[in-house]
């Protein structure tokens, strides 16, 4: 069925209660009731061979990131099983109108045969029939079999591969270089840091320490120490991990909390703030603001995603030299640990390309669609992406592929990947991470105690998503 067709498709109904979900995280326990098919079967639908194939991609993208839709556009005219066009669409108007203007479309019949979003929509859209298994089309082709294992559970749940990477990430600790000269650390002391935190040996505490000293001492401005991502967002799992929290259990299919992990983490939310080192009530600054003063050197430490590198060397300081600006006093290393000998962490989450099912793009073109990705998925044209927005490879073969291999940050941060974890894929993610980010919140801004703020997350998850977790002391 062309696109021009799709507006007296059939609409689908059960997907009312998803919409919120998919959109804000809102409760998904009528999720489970309203029993989806989840896209059974994965079937690759083709339309007679030679014949003309109208496809589109949708994509959640900057300037930077074009290439996520703009890839299966320009390696279309390679395929010759089928005349195949492919309509890139790049949206830009922030990820919870990207993912209503999704779930609406589908509903409607009207989505596209392709779509790019976070590894973490899988279960719910899984679970609404929007998108199909992609197993079929992940053996289908070569391809595929390059991409690196590990970045596949990314994109798993119930049993089976629902997409295929697109990009992936880490999300480093920043800290400035030359204000770690200014405090009186040695040149080799500032050079091993990445590898002391990779093995334990420097931990959140250390770093506090550490930013402590430069506030008293002048080197940096006071609550100018440590700058966190300063929006909602999965980063702040990391220190939950830190602390020796669990997110999932894999047996049971329930995500974990961990009190103890839980008053940890948000103790170290809280300390920041109370040893000067991050300022009160910063939650809810201003992105631009962020990105302004950890581009221009003001703080010392600041976690932040590989991402970001470009759009600093873009967009803050390309007028003082760009990346060889930011390369002359940034340095990168995983996520400390809160647990001596513990080694860094750092969360990935992969972005996958996923085919939408036939009823919610009213297209039988699933086939094609796969070849395309298939002809995406390569240390060619995947490096294009991954260079130009500074996101790590998906294929193995990026990490000797010339473009790839010569990009400093990119090779630099490759290793990462082996101490990375993932958000879970289950469909009451949404509410457990409101739960422990909203609570999160009040104990930094000191509203709660840790202890308070951790028994009123779970409390929460007890109240809304009771058979769906497993709570440890």
């Amino acid at each position: 069925m062309r696109r021009k067709d799709r507006a007296g498709a059939r609409r689908w109904r059960r997907g009312r209660g998803l919409r919120r979900f998919a959109m804000g995280f809102a409760l998904v326990v009528m999720v489970a009731a309203c029993g989806g098919d989840g896209g059974e079967g994965g079937e690759l639908a083709a339309p007679e061979e030679g014949s003309a194939v109208d496809l589109s991609v949708w994509s959640m993208s900057n300037e930077v990131e074009h290439w996520r839709s703009d890839a299966p556009a320009q390696v279309a005219e390679d395929i010759t099983t089928w005349d195949v066009t492919v309509e890139a669409v790049n949206d830009s108007s922030g990820w919870d109108d990207y993912k209503r203007k999704y779930t609406l479309a589908a509903d409607a019949g009207d989505a596209p045969e392709i779509v790019v979003s976070g590894h973490e929509d899988v279960a719910v859209w899984g679970q609404a029939g929007y998108v199909i298994p992609f197993g079929e089309c992940r053996d289908a082709y070569p391809e595929f079999d390059d991409v690196i294992e590990g970045l596949w559970d990314s994109a798993t749940w119930d049993g089976q591969v629902w997409g295929v990477p697109q990009d992936t990430e880490a999300r480093p600790m920043y800290y400035n270089k030359e204000k770690l000269a200014e405090l009186g650390w040695s040149q080799e002391e500032i050079d091993s840091l990445p590898q002391r935190i990779q093995d334990g040996e420097f931990t959140l505490d250390d770093m506090i320490d550490t930013a402590k000293a430069a506030v008293d001492q002048g080197v940096v401005e006071p609550g100018y120490g440590y700058w966190h991502r300063p929006t909602e967002g999965g980063d702040f799992l990391q220190y939950y991990v830190a602390y020796g929290g669990r997110l999932y259990d894999e047996e049971e299919d329930k995500l974990v909390v961990n009190r103890q992990a839980v008053i940890d983490w948000y103790a170290f939310q809280r300390r920041v703030v109370e040893e000067g080192i991050t300022p009160e009530n910063y939650i809810g600054t201003e992105s631009e603001v962020w990105h302004d003063i950890v581009s221009g050197g003001q703080a010392l430490f600041w976690n932040g995603g590989v991402w970001n590198w470009s759009d600093w060397a873009t967009n803050y300081v390309a007028d003082q030299g760009g990346q060889e600006h930011l390369f002359s006093f940034i340095g990168y290393a995983l996520q400390p640990s809160g647990i001596e000998g513990e080694e860094g962490v750092t969360l990935s989450h992969p972005l996958i390309y996923m085919l939408s099912s036939s009823d919610a793009s009213a297209a039988d073109s699933q086939a094609p669609a796969c070849e395309v990705l298939a002809k995406t998925t390569t240390a060619e044209i995947n490096t294009l992406h991954a260079v130009e927005s500074t996101h790590l490879g998906i294929v193995n073969a990026q990490a000797d592929y010339p473009d790839y291999a010569n990009d400093k940050l990119l090779s630099e941060t490759l290793y990462m990947l082996d101490y990375n974890f993932y958000q879970p894929n289950h469909v009451a993610y949404g509410p457990y991470f409101t739960a422990l980010y909203e609570n999160m919140v009040s104990a930094e801004n000191g509203d709660a105690t840790p202890e308070e703020a951790a028994d009123q997350a779970i409390a929460v998850m007890e109240a809304e998503i009771p058979d769906q977790i497993l709570i440890e002391e």
